[in-house]
């Protein structure tokens, strides 16, 4: 695999919020670097939603971009719906669609969601933060109307195993 992009991985047993660590501390962090987390105490949404994800079970990242790159960035929201999207294909889910603004539904109920901020210095980026919840290995949700990949084929999934699958459909898009 290669992930050239990709060097700088820094990865939290628990943290407050991956977006909000890569908000306070983009100034002193390089280009693409990733946060992963096992659990966030506050993980959130569009508009400040609660993420709701027990600990060690989903996919809890955030990306740092420094710079823009108009291969990603010309449609962002699209080009990680559809990173995400063919990364459940990987997995059998063949019906994920986008549900507007930042939802990708499975038979109806979320399974992922997408949270993008960005930050200009006049007409300069100074950061773009992309935040993904994917819903891999949770069996059971407070939240009505959210499913997992576990509950949609029968069986735990590796974390690192597909997040590896996902980063290398990111950086197809990046390329």
């Amino acid at each position: 695999m290669k992930l050239d992009f990709f060097q700088n991985f820094i990865q939290f047993d628990e943290i407050n919020s991956t977006n909000d660590f890569l908000k306070k501390n983009h100034k002193y962090l390089p280009n693409f670097t990733i946060i992963k987390a096992g659990f966030q105490t506050k993980g959130r949404g569009q508009f400040d939603k609660i993420w709701e994800s027990d600990r060690n079970q989903n996919i809890l990242i955030s990306i740092l971009f420094k710079k823009y790159l108009p291969s990603l960035m010309n449609n962002i929201n699209h080009n990680i719906v559809n990173v995400i999207i063919n990364t459940l294909k990987e997995y059998g889910i063949t019906d994920a669609t986008f549900k507007y603004p930042n939802d990708i539904i499975v038979q109806n109920n979320k399974i992922a969601g997408v949270l993008i901020e960005t930050k200009y210095d006049n007409k300069n980026l100074e950061y773009m933060i992309i935040g993904i919840g994917i819903n891999i290995n949770q069996e059971n949700f407070k939240t009505s109307g959210a499913i997992s990949l576990n509950n949609l084929i029968k069986r735990k999934i590796d974390l690192n195993e597909f997040i590896c699958k996902f980063f290398e459909y990111l950086s197809r898009v990046i390329n």
